[in-house]
């Protein structure tokens, strides 16, 4: 999950909807971050140390009986010590990492804004509000739609300079062209 991102969820485990139902009360949100060691245990499951607050920004009763909601990356955050409430809910302590700077994008990202204005015109990506001249705003949304792995998703989630991290998805687009 990135800044800016959207993100469509079905909420049915009773454990989610309390938590949804939670940050609907108390006018906050969840963090999503990615899971390292998979577990069906969820005290065993390891997650990374950087994640994405995000916020509900609409949600909506499904036909099957589930809570569709649609959640937004708001900012990163440091994730830490984490455990396992009584209803099995993960809960960590966070820390909010310092908010990017806004920068513009230079002459040698425009290969990358040409190559995001293509992706957005398929029909499968949902309309976003891109600032195609903001550095962040660009890195944000081809670490989100180009097909990288988990790890390298991560990676690019814990860059904390948008022109580092359009670098990285230069490297990452060669890599994968050999």
């Amino acid at each position: 999950m990135f800044p800016g991102m959207r993100l469509d969820l079905r909420i049915f485990e009773p454990r989610y909807l309390d938590m949804v139902a939670e940050c609907f009360k108390e006018g906050y949100g969840f963090v999503v971050c990615r899971i390292r060691k998979d577990s069906s245990d969820v005290l065993s499951q390891t997650f990374e140390s950087v994640g994405t607050v995000v916020r509900i920004v609409d949600f909506t009763q499904l036909k099957n009986g589930m809570l569709g909601i649609t959640v937004e990356g708001v900012e990163r955050v440091r994730v830490s010590a984490p455990y396992c409430d009584k209803q099995h809910l993960v809960r960590a302590d966070i820390e909010e990492m310092n908010a990017e700077l806004q920068m513009s994008t230079e002459v040698e990202h425009e290969e990358l804004v040409i190559m995001l204005k293509h992706l957005e015109k398929h029909p499968a990506i949902k309309h976003r509000d891109i600032a195609y001249n903001d550095a962040s705003s660009i890195s944000w949304r081809l670490a989100e739609l180009l097909p990288f792995e988990g790890a390298e998703k991560q990676m690019l989630l814990e860059m904390n300079h948008p022109y580092d991290r359009l670098d990285e998805i230069y490297r990452l687009l060669d890599k994968y062209q050999k």
